[in-house]
């Protein structure tokens, strides 16, 4: 907590609150291709990451190939890997003006329930966070896990292959899924619901989530709470890279609901940790977002509401 001295009483609370949870995160660890590097990637890790930097403690179970180059990030982790088949290779591009295009290479194996750890079964924060469909949502995680937060990263329930397996499309309308009921949180991107949602989206999903987190980028985030629809800012940054900003923010955030927070100030815990995403390219220095606690004391003092 000694980095965090200079935080306000209040938030120090949080911060040390947030330092006492222990968050799983469940979804596949990719390779994303940046030129001739290859960097860890994939929704769950950002997220686990996220709290990790924050100060929690990290379970993270996952799926990667036979081929899985990366070991050493997931060094610090509590990990329980699948190790079958070739690991899911993702090259992200931003095309200006447009919508992100995801081309893919492999995908790596399912994550069933019953690869879970008998002795995880218990957390905070239960973040189910795929990239691409390698999480069954007609098993019961949430009455398997026992979480004060259950959260869930939409976007890779969204996404399916192309018939050539070469480019992400649309998958099913989330409303022809066996879907989760007993959320606390969902979140996903107006990017999301354009590209891959359809009429109702937003209904259906609040009929099933307390809470559902919509992120608008440089706009900031639109919250659908039972007290009305409330907004949360962003904290200005040099953008670099976009990729995890979305699942670093739905970490964050769900770390600041199982401590106490409104969903309002848990947002802007969400907002002030992927500031620091943005600014390097995918997850290359992760460990920055240990500093999103004196951003998230500024976005308090001068976000409005």
């Amino acid at each position: 907590m000694s980095a965090n001295a200079e935080l306000s009483p209040k938030n120090a609370e949080v911060a040390a609150r947030v330092a006492d949870l222990t968050v799983l995160c469940v979804g596949q660890v990719t390779h994303d291709r940046y030129g001739a590097d290859i960097v860890a990637g994939g929704c769950a890790y950002f997220g686990a990451r996220c709290a990790q930097a924050l100060g929690a403690r990290v379970r993270l179970l996952t799926s990667v190939g036979a081929d899985f180059l990366l070991d050493q990030d997931l060094s610090g982790l509590e990990a329980h890997a699948i190790r079958a088949g070739a690991t899911t290779v993702f090259t992200n591009t931003y095309p200006e003006g447009q919508a992100r295009v995801q081309r893919i290479e492999t995908v790596s194996p399912p994550i069933p329930l019953a690869a879970l750890p008998a002795s995880w079964d218990h957390a905070d924060v239960l973040l189910l966070a795929p990239v691409f469909g390698e999480i069954d949502p007609s098993e019961p995680w949430f009455s398997s896990v026992h979480a004060r937060v259950r959260a869930v990263c939409l976007q890779g329930f969204m996404k399916q292959a192309d018939p050539a397996r070469e480019l992400v499309v649309a998958g099913p309308p989330l409303d022809s899924l066996p879907f989760f009921h007993g959320a606390d949180a969902f979140f996903l991107s107006e990017e999301d619901i354009a590209c891959f949602g359809g009429p109702g989206l937003l209904d259906f999903l609040r009929g099933r989530a307390r809470l559902v987190f919509v992120t608008r980028g440089e706009l900031g985030c639109t919250i659908h709470a039972p007290e009305g629809t409330l907004h949360a800012g962003v904290f200005p940054a040099a953008a670099v890279d976009p990729t995890g900003a979305g699942d670093t923010f739905a970490a964050a955030t769900a770390c600041a609901l199982a401590a106490g927070c409104d969903p309002l100030t848990a947002a802007r815990l969400g907002a002030a940790a992927a500031s620091f995403v943005v600014e390097f390219e995918g997850s290359r220095d992760m460990p920055a977002v240990s500093q999103a606690w004196k951003r998230f004391s500024r976005l308090q003092e001068h976000v409005p509401e």
